[in-house]
């Protein structure tokens, strides 16, 4: 083996603690939309039946494996809320404080989730889908984010309201 095959392999191995142990952190995750789960794993078995039908040394066949793994890493990614900031993607070390968010908007759609956008430093933040009850959702925000920080609910029928 050579020294970036070495290399990949360590990379490989703290990418996975390093996502793992971010997953653990989160307690309300966000919607996690599983459509892109089938586009990863081929990913994968196209790495993998190149990888095998091409290279006959077993550098190859073992940067191959961990290329594999690299792209299933993918499968691993979990953002959302901790007890003190807001994960937007899994490599995200620090996330956004929520003690820095100003405002929060909720809005709950006829299917039960619950769509969030937040306001930092006076800039919108993306919106968030969350399959979550909306009241201890609520109340999770209050108790985490700033008194100073608002709290704003839009119901179906606020939105009828704006539309006519």
């Amino acid at each position: 083996m050579n020294i970036f095959t070495l290399l990949l392999g360590i990379f490989t191995i703290v990418l996975y603690v390093f996502l793992l142990l971010a997953r653990r952190d989160i307690v309300i995750p966000v919607f996690k939309r599983r459509k892109q789960y089938p586009f990863y794993l081929f990913l994968t078995l196209l790495i993998l039946w190149i990888g095998f039908t091409s290279w006959q040394d077993l550098n190859g066949r073992v940067q191959t494996i961990l290329a594999a793994l690299v792209m299933l890493s993918f499968l691993l990614d979990k953002k959302g809320f901790t007890e003190d900031s807001l994960i937007l993607f899994s490599l995200d070390n620090r996330g956004i404080p929520l003690n820095e968010i100003e405002r929060v908007v909720l809005f709950q759609e006829e299917n039960g989730l619950i769509k969030l956008n937040y306001f930092r430093r006076e800039h919108r933040g993306p919106i968030l889908i969350f399959d979550y009850s909306l009241t201890e959702f609520v109340v999770f925000l209050s108790t985490h984010l700033n008194e100073g920080s608002t709290l704003e609910i839009l119901t179906k029928d606020d939105e009828d309201k704006e539309g006519k």
